[in-house]
């Protein structure tokens, strides 16, 4: 670490404010129904985060731990949504076609592109086709999911390239303008790094991206890293086991590049974005933070942000106002913008 890293650290350590014991109660603005879920989820406890893993062996434990029953819970939606699920390898990389019984007829020829979010670790297999059964059935689209490597084996940049390698073949079959791109927290990073790496490279861009509390900036930089700490019922804190996922996915990079922390890339020639966060998400600042640079370098961009709800709380109770609204708010800006 730098001298002036180190002067700026103690600095905000000197001027930082400490906010004495609060009583939080249940979001009364929000709806009924997340309401009373945030009313009877216990107390969010950063001890149960502290996990940090120390060999491939731990982390691959850890993560069967963390993903178990996630496939039994993918499966029941597909039944209770009527959406079908069909495994597929593109270019030997793992996809799945996600259809749901209902397609809008403006998206009839339209591609939602999923990736799915995880901690850059979580959601293997089966597993990650959760949030894109939910896009298919409530934006009416039909979805593809990406099945993409992960650490501890494939750090990045596997994800992004296995990313790129599919969405290349894609191209092969359908122009880019009929594409959209997105997932949620780590699987926006993706978006968001994958998009960069396109304009770098001269390929034609999705016509559209969907970024879902995104994962933009994983160096613990932004407010609500430190007001949502022990809030957010999902992620609870950034504090050990997300900076471990993250420091592993990076693979020594610093937490700034651009490959681990998209936010400190140019977002200039993004195509139209839709954002969705809430007021107790731990990534609600990585979410306004990205909107504002979207707004200033010139791209169309809407953001949600919904009272009470803790990270991809959109993805805790389907049946609530706030998923149902989000969820038709992004078929409105995909039938407006893809071409």
């Amino acid at each position: 670490m730098t001298n002036q890293a180190l002067s700026t650290d103690n600095n905000a350590q000197e001027t930082a404010w400490l906010i004495g014991p609060r009583t939080l109660p249940p979001p009364a603005g929000a709806s009924d129904l997340l309401r009373d879920a945030i009313a009877n989820t216990p107390q969010p406890d950063p001890a149960v985060m502290q996990i940090e893993p120390k060999s491939e062996a731990e982390w691959l434990e850890v993560i069967a731990q963390l993903d178990e029953g996630k496939v039994d819970m993918a499966r029941d939606i597909s039944e209770q949504f009527s959406v079908s699920v069909e495994h597929d390898t593109i270019e030997g990389v793992n996809v799945y076609h996600v259809t749901p019984a209902e397609i809008d007829p403006g998206l009839e020829d339209k591609l939602f592109v999923h990736t799915h979010g995880g901690a850059f670790v979580l959601n293997g297999g089966e597993a990650g086709t959760i949030e894109a059964m939910v896009i298919a059935h409530l934006a009416k689209v039909r979805v593809l999911s990406i099945d993409y490597r992960m650490p501890p084996l494939h750090p990045a940049p596997t994800a992004r390239n296995d990313v790129m390698t599919v969405y290349q073949h894609l191209l092969k079959q359908r122009q880019a303008q009929k594409i959209a791109l997105g997932g949620s927290s780590g699987g926006a990073n993706l978006t968001m790094g994958m998009v960069q790496h396109l304009i770098d490279l001269g390929v034609d861009i999705p016509g559209v991206l969907f970024l879902g509390t995104p994962g933009a900036d994983m160096s613990k930089t932004g407010d609500s890293y430190y007001i949502n700490d022990g809030i957010d019922r999902n992620v609870v804190t950034y504090d050990g086991f997300i900076e471990a996922t993250v420091r592993l996915y990076a693979n020594g990079r610093d937490l700034k590049d651009p490959l681990v922390s998209p936010l400190y890339g140019d977002f200039h020639g993004f195509p139209p974005t839709f954002l969705v966060t809430g007021t107790r998400d731990l990534l609600m600042s990585n979410t306004v933070r990205t909107h504002i640079k979207l707004r200033q370098t010139g791209v169309v961009a809407d953001i949600l942000v919904y009272e009470g709800m803790a990270h991809a709380d959109y993805m805790a109770d389907l049946a609530a106002p706030e998923t149902q609204h989000a969820f038709a708010e992004l078929n409105a800006f995909l039938l407006q913008h893809l071409q």
